[in-house]
């Protein structure tokens, strides 16, 4: 049976034996045990359950106490984590998955083939909000204590990466049986090396070490505290006098200061994250596709980066959605130019003119045919990604140049997040500031999760309430196309369709920061928005040297 190329990358990978568990970034010699880890983060998390949360930064934080059947490494490559093996049946319709033995989850159930079953049975049952990515997913069937089988509709080329989603972890059976969904919003119970111990809504998540974990002699730290700071100059400032040990998203002017200090190591990394703005296609005259193409070419995309983002902590987008790095990525650029929709408010213009919007009573501001000004709300936060507030700023200073008039809303994190849940008949944003990243490194996330018509929020991430078609035909091709050179030219045509229907303001694409002080070692950033420290460590005698106290 020919394999995928993810099946081959694990096959070869678990055949050269590097792919044993627990691998850490480090190539620190000797670890050093205990000691408590500060992280600080930027936004509050409105429920820490995975099936209703799939904030990249709740993620990072339950990846110390959740974990998944298979994992994505540094070359977002796929390797085994709870599942050690698995094969693919002739039709390709069941994917049959060994687990690993001896694992307990942190209430001292057994992690077994029908505890994976349940997890994915009632995922679908329930609805949870990755649910989307599940398209095309029957059921999980426990076929003995430590094998079980996921059964399809039709082939599903990205369930193994999709699988790799940090929201499609293994929670316990038993503690959601007994205390429910809501009791698990703001209580984690896992196979991790760290046990949850406490957690202050806006505030911070406690986490102590498990000593029961399956990899034996991890982890280091005795506790992890992920803390929530909005503001990233305070971030900042609290790294820089030791009151926490790492922190991310900081202002990229920053950085060369940062840089220049020895207790400080500052990494940057290509992520897959793109800024866009999501426009509400239930609101006149964002369903105009003339209008959401104007906004596009409205908006200077180069003088974002250069200063916003410091000409570093960004780059230009050079597809839509999809980023360099995730599978099946094209350069969709037109021939000469440094981004897809470049920087044009002529042609802004010219598109909102042949929408029937023109500045008729000279006021600076375009009305239609009735005399109704073109006025929209755009919504954001402030800290919670960097730059957010900034680059909200500079949209509504583009779009009031081509006679746009946009009122801007600036929100508390949880408030924003729990806005943003609504659905079409609910929600009462015209337009708001966002980024999506791609966590699986696969466009199957985005194709049936961000832009497909079943995943109109509050069942998916399809804020936009965008629907078409054809781009609903393309993404199901693409999600059961087992040819990857076919697969290929469904997606490019995904793109051509995104490119054609406009249905968001597409921004630049971020870079990931992440600083830690030197004396912490092992810690992790992946391209796909995560940055893990799972298996982190501290040099006592370093930290002591550089004043850390605590």
């Amino acid at each position: 049976m020919k394999l995928s190329r993810r099946l081959l990358t694990v096959a070869m990978v678990m055949i050269m034996g590097i792919c044993s568990v627990g691998i850490a970034l480090a190539a620190d010699a000797k670890p050093q045990y205990g000691g408590e880890m500060i992280y600080a983060q930027g936004g509050a998390k409105f429920t820490l359950f995975p099936g209703r949360n799939t904030d990249s930064g709740a993620q990072d934080v339950w990846l110390y106490a959740y974990e998944n059947l298979v994992e994505l490494n540094e070359q977002n490559e796929i390797i085994p984590w709870l599942a050690e093996s698995w094969k693919v049946s002739e039709d390709k319709k069941t994917v049959t998955f060994k687990l690993r033995e001896g694992v307990t989850f942190h209430d001292g159930s057994p992690f077994n083939a029908e505890a994976v079953a349940f997890v994915f049975n009632e995922a679908k049952a329930k609805k949870f909000l990755y649910i989307s990515l599940l398209e095309g997913f029957e059921k999980a069937v426990a076929d003995s204590e430590y094998s079980v089988s996921f059964h399809l509709e039709a082939p599903f080329a990205a369930l193994l990466p999709n699988l790799a989603y940090r929201p499609l972890c293994i929670f316990s059976p038993k503690a959601y049986k007994e205390k429910g969904e809501q009791w698990l919003s703001t209580h984690l119970v896992g196979t991790g090396p760290f046990i949850h111990k406490e957690y202050v809504k806006g505030e911070y998540v406690l986490f102590e070490k498990n000593p029961d974990y399956w990899q034996k002699g991890k982890p280091y730290l005795d506790k992890v505290r992920v803390i929530v700071v909005p503001d990233t100059a305070v971030r900042t400032a609290m790294l820089e006098k030791g009151e926490v040990d790492r922190a991310i998203s900081l202002n990229d002017f920053d950085l060369p200061r940062l840089e220049k200090k020895e207790e400080i190591q500052v990494r940057l990394m290509p992520s897959t994250r793109q800024y866009y703005v999501v426009l509400n296609h239930m609101v006149h005259p964002l369903d105009h596709v003339n209008v959401r193409k104007a906004f596009n070419y409205a908006i200077d995309k180069v003088g974002i980066v250069k200063s916003v983002f410091a000409d570093r902590g960004a780059t230009l987008s050079k597809a839509p959605t999809i980023a360099e790095g995730v599978y099946g990525f094209t350069d969709m650029r037109e021939p000469g130019q440094k981004t897809i929709f470049p920087y044009d408010p002529d042609r802004a213009k010219m598109l909102l003119k042949n929408a029937g919007y023109e500045d008729r009573d000279k006021d600076g501001i375009v009305e239609d045919v009735k005399g109704n000004k073109l006025s929209l709300n755009l919504w954001t936060r402030k800290g919670s990604t960097k730059g957010d507030h900034q680059v909200a700023q500079l949209l509504q200073s583009f779009l009031k140049d081509i006679g746009v008039d946009v009122k801007l809303t600036v929100m508390e994190s949880a408030a924003f997040s729990s806005a943003m849940k609504l659905g079409p008949t609910k929600a009462k944003y015209d337009m708001s500031l966002l980024s999506w990243g791609i966590p699986t490194a696969d466009p199957d996330e985005p194709m049936m999760y961000m832009t497909y018509t079943k995943a109109w929020k509050p069942h998916g991430a399809n804020r936009m309430f965008y629907s078409s078609e054809e781009l609903d035909k393309l993404a199901i091709l693409a999600h059961t196309e087992p040819d990857e050179a076919k697969r290929k030219e469904h997606i490019i045509a995904w793109m051509q369709q995104l490119l054609r229907d406009a249905p968001v303001v597409y921004l630049p694409t971020l870079y990931l920061t992440l600083a830690e002080r030197s004396y912490l070692h092992g810690g992790r950033i992946l391209s796909v928005d995560n940055y893990p420290a799972r298996f982190a460590w501290i040099d006592k005698e370093e930290m002591k040297k550089q004043g850390v106290d605590r």
